[in-house]
Formats: C-alpha cells, structure tokens, sequence
C-alpha cells in the first residue's frame, strides 16, 4: 500500500467521526457530449472506451430480450435502429436508447409447430429497407419458413412507416423468394456436435443488398449440404457432390422485384456472412469457410469461387476435406482477395465513411463471431494491404452505420453496440502528437464555453481562464491554475459527485504543514463536491469540480476520491481509492501569495525542472511513482546514481539486469528517448517523446526534490 493511502485511511477515518449528511439531490447522469450523442440517454451507464490504431472509441450498450440462437439483423432507420430478433420479433430503438418492441412479427411458420423451434440454424438472417417514399418503406427480412416436412429459405417483405417518428409495420407480409431446394428437416434435427458435424441447415447466409432502385441481391447459403453429402458419402472423393445449376443454394441471386425473376450472379459461396458494395462499385463478399479458410471475396458476375470443391478450409476435427485435390489449396477457381486462418466466424461488414472517423474512410469494417471482434479492413488495387483486429470480447453478429457516424454492432449476447468517436475537448488536451487528437478539429468540443452558462460562480470563471494541460490523468483529470485547483471528468455521471475527494498538499516549507498533520508532513483539504466553497457544475459531456488552493508554496500533491460505507452499527468507513493521482512541481512552484513569499528569476536548469516535471507527469507518472513503492514500473527515487535492473523489491527484464551500468543523467535520457534501442529486449515501450523531451525528463529526475 502506498504511504500517501495509509495516512488517507487513518485520516479520512478520523474526519468521519464528525456527521456528514450527503447532498439528497445529484445532477443527473450525463455520459457524452452534445455533438456526438443525443440528451436523455439510457445506455449503460459509464461507457467504457476502447483505443484502436487511430482513434478512441466510446462503447454505449443497450440490451435486448435474450436471444435463444445467435441470429437477427439490424438496420439504420433515421436516428433510430431497427432490429429483428433470430426468431422474428421487430424492436426499435431510439434516438435515446430506449427499447420498443412492436407487436408484428416476421412469420416463419404457416401454423404453430407442437413444440417451440430450438433448431440450431433456424433463423432471422438479414433485414434490409427501401425507402419508397418520404417516411415510408419496405422491410425485406431474409429468414428461414417451416413449411410442412422440409424448411424453406424466404425473403419475405412488408411495409413499415416512421411519420412522425412513430414506426409501424403495416400490411401483408408477401414473399419474395424462396429459394430452391427446400432443406429437409433432417438436416436441422441430426446435430450431433461439432465434429464430425452432421448437421445442416446452419448455414443460411442471407446478407442482402439493393441493387439499383428495382433489384435485391440476396447471398444464400448452402445450409451444410455439401458437409451433409460428405457424411453420408463418408468423405469418398470418388463420389464428390455435384452442383446442381438450378440450386440456389450456395449462389448469389439476383431478384427482379417487380417480376420476381431470379437470376444466379456468382456461385461456390459456403456460408456467405457479408455484402457490401465501395464507393467504385465494387462487391465485397464475406464467407464462413469450414474448419480454417473464412474468405473475403471480391464478386463478379459468372464466376465460381470454388465450394464444395476448393477450399482454404479443412473438414471439421482436423480431417482432409475430400474433395480439395490439394490440401490448403484453393485451385481451379476464383481465388479469395484474404482468407483467415484459423476462421475467425467472420460476419457481416460495411465500407466506412463515417464522419467521425475519416481516416478510416474506404475501409471494410467486418464483424467476427468466434474471435469477438471487429476487424478494420484496409483495401488498396483490390487487395488488402493490412487489417487492424478490434478485441471487443462479443460475438459480432451485424454492422451497420448511423448517418451521424456511429457503428452499430448487434451481438449474439442480445446487445446493441453503439461505436462513436470518444469526445475530445478542444484545448484540453496537453498531448498535441497524440493520434486521437489528429483531426480533432472535426469533431471537438469546447468544454470552457459551455461551463460558461452555469450559475456557479467557480465554474463560470474558467470560461475565462487558460488552465493550461492536466497536472495529472486518472479517472479525472486534473488542472492546476495559479491557486485553483480544477478536476474535469468526461464523461461523468451521479455517483462520481458523490464519492469524497482527498487532497494531500506538501508544501515547500515544513513550517506550514500543521501542527497535528507535522507527523505525515502534508496537509489534508479532504472534501466532498457540494461542500461550501467548492464550484462545481455537470455540463452535457462531463463535470467540473473547482477548489482553492492554499496561499503557501507546494511541491507535490496528491489527490483522488474514496467512497463513504456505513456498517449496520453506524460505523463509517472507507473503500477505496477509486481514483488517484498525484503531481510533483519542479523548483519554482506555484501556490504561493505573491506579498508572503518572493520567487526569484529560473535558472536555465530551474525552467528545464520545471518543464520536465510537466512531460514526467504525461509519459512516465502512469507507471512510475516518485515515492519508494513500486508501480507497473519501479519506483524512481534516486534513480539516478542507482545501477540499472537493481531497484530493490522490483523484478526487472533481462535486458536491464544484464546492463553493467549505473544510471547517469545522460544516459537515463537516452534510455527515456528510445528503450528498445539503447536495451533490446527491455519491457519499456517507446513513447515518442523527442531527444529534448527526455534530456528534460532526466533532468526532473536528477534534480533533488
């Protein structure tokens, strides 16, 4: 436990004896800002962020009825999704989260069967919407229909109509297609496990897309014929299955809506997940392979991408898949443009152009079911020079996109993911190299002119203030401005006005520590947000909390929140921290009265202590502390002068161990400047601060605090 903690325990133990009411109202959740998300949000509170190569994402969650299969499509509808379950309900969410489910539902029998469907495969597959006029649409659902002895698979479609932001599916349900053969049956109910599979009917496909105003693509899957074939020809290459022309199954199809005329488009698709057309028109098509080889094709009309008879893939329980004449091969037909392997379950995918995202302009964004994942997908002269994996720990089961920019991913835990650039506050970043800040300009939100509105007087005045950057990055930040000392979360909700503040200050002057602290050698300004004399203000993105600074020179603060319990007895204690961080000035501090204490000119090294006290707090504080206790990294007290990989208590990497070599002010900046080339091997990433940067940083180390 660090020191700073034990003393906040016994200290914060002390304070509660004395009765604190808690404040009986509390500004209402707010989770994001007002440019990226709509008011009155129900997600699940504190959305948890995730970074990728080039941008912060915000994950907003909603949850839906739990599903029985994995299964269901969502599509955009104006700011709201509308989602259809793998067993035919029709919801709608709106702009703010909210969940309404409407009483139609996709038909998928002619009469109820004498138990429920628990068929694995049966299913919802995609849905899609044709605008046909202002506020009005058709619904296409792709999907599977029981139809007596054999299960058909149908694009079924129906009217629905958001006037007035009331959604409504009105009319008969009329079928499209319905693809040919019909499956047996037999094929749903013989699972027996995964290996060897079975089984049939599991790979339905579905993935659809408007092709021009009057024609509907419809990718169908071969739902495990050719698997069923192998079994029951037990895998004999002399009896290979043979494809039928007039089989839908496996195919792209082309529908002529007005006629219903189905015309083939392109053949040898095993279990077609994804359909997506870019901005030159090309086709893009994502296909489940068998045991290893899911493949990403790019479509052309009359070609044959090879199932049953090529495959990158390998029959399930690691057996040869008999009818590839080379094992790991795909030859004779149309190669994929990338195949995954082992398989990742890849799922449906969209061409990004989101708004908030432009530098991930052009690329495949692709689910995954089996890896939890989304994958970035980078295309250059029709062939993918990389992708980037987005661990998301969810089976992906559908993407889409909002007209505002947001990704929608619907899971098969029955979750909505709405994806969105995570807010950037203009100017209030202190790390302008930072990838996220890049194109900050498009999306960034002015946080001091909208505090500015607010009725607190402590609040208001930062309008008018230049903080500065953040003295220290926890769960908040924090600023320190002259004799102010100002928190900012983002975002923020109730609970974090309710939990208590400590403040530890360390002043220069062991004089103006107080009489009854002088043992710990620090004063404590231990608060709550709503206590007197503290601004504080919630704005639609996050929240301030403003206090004085004590009119001494400090040197180092230290600062978080805990949470008050009470025990059934009326015992009160702390749990905690929830948060911390802590700041340790250089040489010329601030905080001091200007008419008691007299700070004379920097020196050249006073100003470089000073400075790389500020880069020390952005690139190293996160896992090195100051103090003796040991950290993600260890601690750098006296580090200069101490022999590398020898910091007692802390378990150091080979590459540091083996250096013979005593840390000096030179080569701590070195080391600071590019880890991996001064110790190859050391665990110490590379955090691209500049040759001056880390010569500041040593500096700050070396200089005596």
């Amino acid at each position: 436990m660090r020191k700073g903690l034990k003393a906040t325990s016994v200290l914060l133990v002390f304070i509660a004896s004395a009765t604190i009411s808690l404040h009986p109202l509390y500004p209402r959740s707010i989770e994001a800002a007002p440019s990226l998300v709509l008011k009155n949000e129900v997600y699940v509170p504190d959305p948890p962020t995730k970074r990728t190569h080039l941008y912060e994402l915000q994950l907003l969650i909603v949850r839906l009825e739990e599903f029985g299969d994995g299964g269901g499509a969502i599509e955009p509808l104006g700011d709201k999704v509308l989602v259809v379950t793998p067993r035919g309900r029709i919801a709608v969410i709106g702009a703010d989260g909210e969940i309404s489910y409407l009483p139609q539902e996709v038909p998928m029998f002619a009469s109820p069967p004498d138990r429920p469907i628990t068929w694995v495969g049966f299913r919802v597959a995609d849905i899609l919407l044709k605008e046909t006029a202002p506020e009005a649409f058709t619904l296409f659902v792709s999907h599977h229909y029981l139809a007596g002895d054999c299960v058909e698979f149908r694009v079924s479609s129906t009217e629905l109509n958001a006037e007035d932001g009331e959604i409504v599916v009105s009319g008969d349900w009329k079928t499209e297609f319905t693809a040919n053969p019909c499956v047996d049956q037999e094929l749903f109910e013989s699972w027996e496990g995964e290996i060897p599979k079975t089984g049939g009917g599991i790979q339905a496909g579905g993935k659809m897309l408007m092709d021009g105003p009057e024609h509907l693509l419809v990718a169908v899957g071969d739902h495990a014929w050719y698997e069923w074939h192998e079994y029951q020809e037990e895998g004999d290459p002399a009896t290979p299955p043979v494809v039928d022309p007039d089989s839908h199954l496996g195919k792209l199809v082309r529908i002529e809506l007005a006629t219903r005329e189905v015309r083939i488009v392109a053949t040898g698709f095993r279990n077609p997940q994804g359909l997506a057309r870019d901005n030159e028109g090309n086709l893009w098509l994502t296909e489940h392979g068998p045991q290893g080889g899911d493949e990403l094709n790019l479509v052309k009309p009359g070609l044959d991408y090879g199932w049953p008879y090529a495959t990158y893939g390998i029959l399930y329980g690691n057996r040869a898949w008999p009818y590839n004449e080379n094992q790991g091969q795909h030859e004779g037909f149309e190669e994929p443009i990338f195949s995954w392997i082992p398989s990742i379950a890849i799922s449906n995918l969209i061409v990004s152009d989101s708004p908030q995202l432009p530098l991930w302009r052009g690329d495949l964004l692709a689910g995954s079911l089996a890896s939890g994942s989304l994958f970035r997908i980078r295309l250059r002269q029709d062939r993918v020079t990389s992708f980037e994996r987005i661990v998301l720990g969810e089976r992906i089961r559908d993407i889409t996109q909002l007209d505002d920019g947001r990704i929608v991913l619907l899971t098969d835990s029955a979750k909505i993911i709405y994806l969105r650039r995570a807010p950037i506050y203009c100017h209030m970043d202190n790390d302008s190299k930072s990838i996220f800040t890049y194109d900050a300009d498009e999306v960034c939100v002015d946080v001091l002119s909208a505090v500015g509105e607010t009725e607190d007087p402590k609040i208001r005045a930062l309008s008018e203030l230049d903080i500065g950057t953040p003295r220290m990055r926890s769960y908040f930040q924090v600023y320190i401005h002259e004799n102010l000392l100002v928190y900012l979360r983002i975002p923020c909700s109730a609970h974090e006005f309710r939990n208590r503040f400590f403040l530890h200050i360390t002043p220069v002057d062991a004089e103006d520590v107080s009489e009854e602290l002088r043992d710990f050698g620090f004063n404590v300004y231990d608060f709550y947000s709503y206590d007197e004399g503290i601004g504080r203000a919630m704005f639609e993105g996050g929240c301030f909390v403003v206090r004085d600074l004590p009119e001494y020179a400090y040197k180092h603060i230290y600062t978080g929140q805990v949470i008050r319990e009470e025990s059934p007895d009326g015992e009160v204690f702390w749990k905690g921290p929830v948060w911390e961080g802590s700041y340790t000035f250089g040489p010329e501090s601030v905080g001091a009265a200007p008419d008691e204490v007299s700070v004379s000119p920097a020196l050249p090294q006073e100003e470089a202590s000073d400075s790389g006290a500020a880069l020390f707090t952005t690139y190293c504080a996160g896992c090195h502390s100051l103090t003796d206790e040991h950290s993600v990294g260890p601690h750098l007290e006296g580090v200069i002068g101490r022999r590398a990989g020898e910091a007692e208590g802390f378990n150091a990497s080979a590459a540091l161990a083996t250096l013979d070599l005593v840390w000096t002010q030179e080569s701590l900046a070195d080391y600071v400047e590019d880890p991996t080339r001064f110790a190859p091997g050391t665990s110490m990433a590379k955090t691209g601060v500049t040759a001056e940067e880390a010569r500041k940083i040593a500096e700050f180390l070396a200089w005596d605090r």
